[in-house]
């Protein structure tokens, strides 16, 4: 893969990425509408909200480098009824300018708590069906390795593991952010934090459960399938063999390095500030798998015919 080739699995991992956090964001913040102010929310949203527009930039920014002529990726929508490609780009853009609507609620401090939760459900929404038209843009009867429901739950549990992962980090680094400050409201900081901890801790193991899951019933199905299939998974226990296997190992050593930390900091009585090391290892592990994973979707296809 050269450099061009590579800023196509950079965008939709970033994509995925930020769909993700901004879900986790979005429903830690309706289950704790009823317990907390709406200052408050607005206060731990703010930082990690606007770091999730900017990797959305990143990625649309990034995306238009795979393309020859990015200057003209504005006629793809034109194909919007016959083509995923177009769809994808209609939705990304009505995602991307709903999530710069809601950053600018947020950050202006409106003080209309509806609006900004049902915008933020709306701009979520389109980012799933986004990463829902990406995945079927690979649905192509010539490439055997990517025409299967395999792809669509793939994009839609690394955007699930990607994102929780990220938004345990963002709200650590907005603590920390905020100690140094001196800033008033830690304590409401960190009261989050440490009950919310729990249910993200348990959502990582689940969601690492059912990717790995997913690998290996998509290796029997490769198994099962004709020689083009076959082809694709000989390449994945041949060649491509020791990436496979550093990529489960980094997910499940990621899951395991978060799940030590949670144990810290409920059984340990660690500060949050002590953990912040372990959890950028736990992201950092989880997102080399997931680039090893993107990597081998890739070069694993194998097109039947000419």
């Amino acid at each position: 893969m050269n450099i061009r080739e590579w800023t196509l699995p950079v965008y939709t991992i970033l994509m995925q990425l930020a769909t993700g956090a901004f879900l986790t964001l979005w429903v830690l913040r309706t289950a704790l509408i009823k317990k907390y102010s709406q200052e408050t929310l607005d206060r731990i949203s703010r930082y990690p909200l606007l770091i999730i527009f900017i990797t959305l930039l990143a990625a649309m920014l990034g995306s238009h480098l795979h393309l020859s002529q990015p200057y003209q990726s504005f006629l793809a929508v034109l194909n919007f009824p016959s083509s995923w490609l177009s769809r994808e780009i209609v939705f990304n853009l009505l995602y991307f300018f709903s999530v710069a609507a809601l950053l600018d609620l947020v950050w202006q401090r409106s003080k209309s708590e509806r609006w900004k939760t049902t915008l933020g459900w709306i701009a979520i929404t389109l980012g799933l069906i986004t990463i829902y038209c990406m995945s079927r843009i690979y649905f192509l009867p010539v490439q055997v390795g990517w025409n299967t429901t395999f792809t669509i739950y793939s994009f839609f549990g690394s955007a699930l593991l990607l994102g929780v992962l990220s938004l345990i980090l963002l709200l650590m680094l907005d603590l920390r952010f905020a100690e140094l400050r001196s800033a008033d409201v830690v304590g409401e900081r960190e009261a989050i934090f440490s009950s919310s901890l729990k249910w993200f801790t348990m959502s990582v193991i689940l969601i690492t459960i059912a990717i790995l899951g997913l690998n290996f019933t998509h290796l029997s199905n490769l198994a099962r399938g004709d020689e083009f299939a076959q082809t694709s998974l000989e390449l994945l226990l041949g060649l491509y063999q020791p990436l496979l296997l550093m990529r489960i190992a980094t997910i499940l050593l990621g899951s395991l390095v978060l799940t030590l930390s949670f144990y810290l900091l409920i059984y340990k009585r660690k500060s949050i500030s002590d953990l912040l090391n372990p959890v950028y290892i736990a992201c950092l592990l989880v997102l080399v798998g997931e680039i090893l994973g993107r990597f081998l979707f890739y070069a694993t296809h194998v097109r039947v015919g000419i």
